[in-house]
C-alpha cells in the first residue's frame, strides 16, 4: 500500500478535462475526411489517433463509466488495427 510520502513523490496523473472544441475540431475533420474521396491513409491515421486519444481523456474523466471506456477501447482498437494494416503494407 503507498504511504503519503509515496504519494507525495508519485502522485496520480490528474486527468484535463476535454474543451468542447476539442470535439467540435475532432467531428469537423471527421466531416473534412469524409468529404475528401483522396485523402491520404496518414491523414486517416492520424485522425483515429487524435479520437483515441480524445475519447481516452472523456474515460478519464470519469473512470467509473463502463460506457466510456468501452468507447476508448475500442478507439484505441481501431487505431493499432489500422497502425498493424499500414505496417502490413509498406513491406
Amino acid at each position: 500500500m503507498a504511504t503519503t510520502s509515496d504519494r507525495q513523490h508519485n502522485p496520480e496523473p490528474v486527468p484535463v478535462p476535454v474543451e468542447i472544441s476539442q470535439v467540435s475540431q475532432l467531428i469537423e475533420e471527421a466531416t473534412y475526411l469524409i468529404h475528401t474521396n483522396a485523402a491520404p491513409a496518414s491523414a486517416l491515421l492520424a485522425f483515429h489517433e487524435r479520437k483515441a486519444r480524445l475519447f481516452e481523456a472523456l474515460a478519464a474523466e470519469e473512470p467509473e463509466n463502463a460506457d466510456r471506456q468501452e468507447v476508448a477501447k475500442s478507439a484505441r482498437a481501431q487505431v493499432d488495427h489500422l497502425h498493424a494494416m499500414a505496417e502490413r503494407g509498406s513491406r
